[in-house]
């Protein structure tokens, strides 16, 4: 597997994974949590979504690059 394979799987693994931590924060709302758990939640979702415009974005730029 070449580096650019792997970059790309790790910020999908990573983004997935932000958005599981995400879901778990909001569930956790109603059971009585902190603001701090909620906005951790949300900040969460946002970094979820600028790991997939990143990924997005290097795919597109590494096209070319042949590894």
């Amino acid at each position: 597997m070449s580096i650019k394979g792997f970059h790309l799987i790790f910020i999908g693994i990573a983004s997935l994974f932000c958005v599981g931590f995400g879901v778990w924060a909001l569930f956790l709302e109603g059971r009585g949590t902190s603001l701090g758990v909620t906005l951790a939640g949300g900040f969460s979702f946002l970094t979820a979504v600028g790991l997939l415009v990143y990924g997005v974005c290097f795919y597109r730029k590494s096209k070319n690059i042949i590894v």
